[in-house]
């Protein structure tokens, strides 16, 4: 198995040119941070200590062009080998950024567009795709008018009942606007007014890491009209948690799998402390099955105070790997009823900190780049 790191999630600043309604901002209290030149350059050097390069991905929850020394940061990732990746609003992208972008070889840009009309914008990005959509525009032609294909343009939308009507046009517009896929997560409600927006409620799953049994074997379906009778009892069958597959597929009943930790995913925040997950970089409150929890931040090490070779091979942080593969934690994707899942510092089989059984990623449910 290869343990070792590939993907950084570098968040250089929790300060954003945006309110969003639904950002994790409203459910935590703590002041702006930003990273120091040489937290980053700590970074990039203890880097060298590992046998590849990997991928450097400016983002986490704020907005990385924010950042006074981000085109700095980004040349130095490229000088060092590394590919690197940014999440934007893309406010902040206009034709003179767009133009360093490609002089600086950036490799993967995400843009976070997620409501094309002032109704559904509200709660999401605000009024802004008339400015992004310029701005993606004017990308498109300037990689046109050179003749080069980065950086690859990924768009990343957070679906609710408001604007998941909007996917459609928005696939549409993939030729003018230069993207190559869209990514579709879903809503996390940070607040409670938030919890009539999103598309899960009827959601579920079962311990599929039991395997299949007499009382809940697989139920492999061909694909069939979604508008068809078939479709109804498709969703009974995953509402009830059976260990459902879609054309050989899995679709429900598997175990949660954390993209994070099978990927070798971590995150430095401003301040140089260390995280497995993006969830796990803030302390913060969201709502899941109309019950609120507390998700407390976890950090292995600090790269100001110990090499980041040191933190990923440190003991704690191996076995907290080990045991997220084996998924040693309580079933509360399933359950959820439990006074223990007020927050993630426990549950019924554990109290080793952190406790992931209501892991919204590992389930499936939200995805990250």
């Amino acid at each position: 198995m290869n343990d070792t790191p590939q993907t950084l999630y570098v968040e250089l600043t929790t300060r954003c040119n945006l309110d969003c309604l639904m950002c994790i901002r409203h459910s935590w209290d703590q002041p702006p941070a930003t990273m120091p030149a040489a937290t980053f350059a700590a970074l990039l050097d203890q880097l060298r200590e590992f046998a590849t390069p990997v991928s450097i991905n400016f983002s986490g929850y704020g907005e990385p062009l924010t950042h006074p020394r981000f085109w700095e940061f980004l040349a130095q990732t490229k000088q060092a080998g590394h590919r690197a990746e940014m999440i934007t609003n893309g406010l902040l992208l206009d034709p003179p950024a767009a133009e360093r972008l490609l002089d600086l070889g950036l490799d993967k840009l995400i843009v976070s567009v997620d409501a094309m009309s002032g109704g559904s914008g509200r709660l999401l990005h605000g009024d802004t795709f008339g400015a992004v959509s310029s701005h993606l525009r004017a990308l498109q032609q300037l990689r046109l008018a050179r003749g080069v294909n980065h950086p690859e343009v990924w768009l990343e939308c957070v679906a609710t009942r408001r604007n998941i009507g909007e996917l459609l046009t928005l696939k549409g517009l993939a030729r003018v606007l230069g993207f190559t896929g869209i990514l579709v997560t879903n809503l996390i409600p940070h607040t409670p007014e938030l919890m009539d927006e999103i598309l899960y409620e009827r959601w579920n799953t079962a311990a599929g890491h039991r395997g299949p049994s007499v009382w809940n074997p697989v139920v492999d379906v061909p694909l069939m009209d979604a508008f068809s009778p078939a479709s109804a009892v498709v969703d009974r069958l995953r509402d009830g948690g059976t260990l459902l597959r879609v054309a050989g597929a899995p679709v429900s009943g598997h175990a949660p799998v954390c993209p994070f930790i099978t990927q070798g995913r971590l995150a430095v925040l401003p301040d140089g402390n260390v995280s497995p997950c993006l969830p796990l970089m803030h302390t913060h409150t969201y709502y899941f099955r109309r019950q609120a929890k507390r998700h407390f931040a976890c950090h292995f090490g600090n790269v100001n105070a110990v090499p980041l070779r040191a933190i990923w091979e440190s003991e704690p942080y191996r076995q907290f790997r080990d045991r997220v593969r084996r998924w040693e934690f309580s079933p509360c994707l399933s359950c959820g009823s439990c006074g223990l899942r007020a927050t993630n510092r426990e549950d019924c089989t554990a109290d080793t900190f952190p406790r992931c059984g209501e892991c919204l990623w590992a389930a499936g449910l939200v995805q990250c780049p």
